[in-house]
Protein backbone atom coordinates (compact mmCIF):
# COMPACT_ATOMS: atom_id res chain seq x y z
CA UNK A 1 0.00 0.00 0.00
CA UNK A 2 1.27 3.32 -1.27
CA UNK A 3 1.78 6.24 1.67
CA UNK A 4 -0.61 8.23 -0.58
CA UNK A 5 -3.17 5.85 -0.58
CA UNK A 6 -3.11 5.19 3.08
CA UNK A 7 -3.55 8.92 3.64
CA UNK A 8 -6.14 9.05 1.55
CA UNK A 9 -8.22 6.25 3.18
CA UNK A 10 -7.49 7.71 6.61
CA UNK A 11 -8.76 11.06 5.95
CA UNK A 12 -11.73 9.67 4.82
CA UNK A 13 -11.82 7.97 7.84
CA UNK A 14 -11.68 10.91 9.92
CA UNK A 15 -14.29 12.25 7.63
CA UNK A 16 -16.48 9.78 8.43
CA UNK A 17 -15.69 10.10 12.26
CA UNK A 18 -16.44 13.86 12.35
CA UNK A 19 -19.94 13.16 10.35
CA UNK A 20 -20.93 10.73 13.26
CA UNK A 21 -19.72 12.90 16.04
CA UNK A 22 -22.77 15.21 16.73
CA UNK A 23 -25.09 12.34 16.42
CA UNK A 24 -23.82 11.05 19.82
CA UNK A 25 -24.04 14.31 21.62
CA UNK A 26 -27.60 14.41 20.53
CA UNK A 27 -28.48 10.76 21.71
CA UNK A 28 -27.21 12.20 25.67
CA UNK A 29 -29.60 15.49 25.17
CA UNK A 30 -32.87 13.39 24.29
CA UNK A 31 -33.27 11.21 26.69
CA UNK A 32 -36.49 9.89 27.56
CA UNK A 33 -37.55 8.81 30.71
CA UNK A 34 -40.48 6.60 31.47
CA UNK A 35 -43.82 7.96 32.34
CA UNK A 36 -44.14 6.77 36.06
CA UNK A 37 -40.56 8.70 36.35
CA UNK A 38 -40.20 10.91 39.55
CA UNK A 39 -37.67 13.54 39.94
CA UNK A 40 -36.03 14.38 43.15
CA UNK A 41 -32.18 15.11 45.10
CA UNK A 42 -30.25 11.62 45.58
CA UNK A 43 -27.40 12.03 48.33
CA UNK A 44 -24.68 9.43 48.49
CA UNK A 45 -22.24 10.51 50.56
CA UNK A 46 -22.83 7.94 52.86
CA UNK A 47 -23.43 5.02 50.37
CA UNK A 48 -24.67 2.19 50.82
CA UNK A 49 -27.13 4.62 52.72
CA UNK A 50 -28.47 6.87 50.36
CA UNK A 51 -31.67 9.64 50.86
CA UNK A 52 -34.22 10.58 48.69
CA UNK A 53 -35.28 14.25 48.90
CA UNK A 54 -33.94 13.94 52.54
CA UNK A 55 -35.83 10.82 53.05
CA UNK A 56 -33.95 7.49 53.50
CA UNK A 57 -34.36 5.28 50.89
CA UNK A 58 -32.93 1.92 49.52
CA UNK A 59 -31.45 0.92 46.32
CA UNK A 60 -32.78 -2.08 44.57
CA UNK A 61 -29.99 -4.94 44.55
CA UNK A 62 -30.48 -4.36 40.72
CA UNK A 63 -30.34 -0.99 41.01
CA UNK A 64 -28.52 0.96 37.43
CA UNK A 65 -27.79 4.17 37.68
CA UNK A 66 -26.79 6.47 34.41
CA UNK A 67 -24.43 9.21 34.09
CA UNK A 68 -25.80 12.83 31.91
CA UNK A 69 -24.07 10.69 28.71
CA UNK A 70 -26.37 7.74 29.44
CA UNK A 71 -23.56 5.36 30.77
CA UNK A 72 -24.07 3.22 33.78
CA UNK A 73 -22.37 4.53 36.71
CA UNK A 74 -21.38 1.91 39.78
CA UNK A 75 -23.09 3.64 42.99
CA UNK A 76 -19.60 3.56 44.65
CA UNK A 77 -18.07 5.82 42.12
CA UNK A 78 -20.20 8.66 43.47
CA UNK A 79 -20.18 10.99 46.50
CA UNK A 80 -21.68 13.82 45.69
CA UNK A 81 -25.01 15.03 48.48
CA UNK A 82 -27.20 17.27 45.77
CA UNK A 83 -27.77 15.01 42.64
CA UNK A 84 -30.77 16.17 41.03
CA UNK A 85 -31.98 12.49 38.83
CA UNK A 86 -35.60 11.15 37.43
CA UNK A 87 -35.69 7.94 39.21
CA UNK A 88 -38.18 4.86 38.95
CA UNK A 89 -39.07 2.60 41.73
CA UNK A 90 -39.97 -1.21 42.27
CA UNK A 91 -43.27 -2.70 43.94
CA UNK A 92 -40.87 -2.70 47.04
CA UNK A 93 -40.92 0.95 46.73
CA UNK A 94 -36.94 0.43 46.02
CA UNK A 95 -35.44 2.78 43.80
CA UNK A 96 -34.52 0.46 40.85
CA UNK A 97 -33.54 3.66 37.85
CA UNK A 98 -31.51 6.44 38.48
CA UNK A 99 -30.94 8.79 35.66
CA UNK A 100 -28.81 11.85 36.48
CA UNK A 101 -30.26 15.38 34.64
CA UNK A 102 -28.12 17.28 32.56
CA UNK A 103 -28.85 21.47 33.13
CA UNK A 104 -30.95 21.54 30.39
CA UNK A 105 -32.69 18.38 31.58
CA UNK A 106 -33.09 20.34 35.00
CA UNK A 107 -34.25 22.95 33.32
CA UNK A 108 -37.47 21.14 31.95
CA UNK A 109 -40.90 20.39 33.62
CA UNK A 110 -40.95 16.54 34.51
CA UNK A 111 -43.98 15.80 32.05
CA UNK A 112 -47.40 14.97 34.27
CA UNK A 113 -47.61 11.30 34.65
CA UNK A 114 -50.57 9.62 32.77
CA UNK A 115 -52.39 7.86 35.50
CA UNK A 116 -54.42 5.65 32.79
CA UNK A 117 -51.04 3.67 32.38
CA UNK A 118 -50.48 3.34 36.52
CA UNK A 119 -54.32 3.18 37.11
CA UNK A 120 -56.26 0.74 35.01
CA UNK A 121 -59.69 1.87 34.42
CA UNK A 122 -62.40 -0.02 35.67
CA UNK A 123 -65.02 -1.39 33.68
Amino acid sequence: MSIAKFFRCLSILLVLAGLTAPSFAQVAADRQFPPNAKRGILDMSNYPNVTMDGYPRRLAPSSRIFSVTNLIVMPSTLSDNNIVVHYTENGFKDIDQVWILTQSEIAKKLPARNLQSIMPIAN
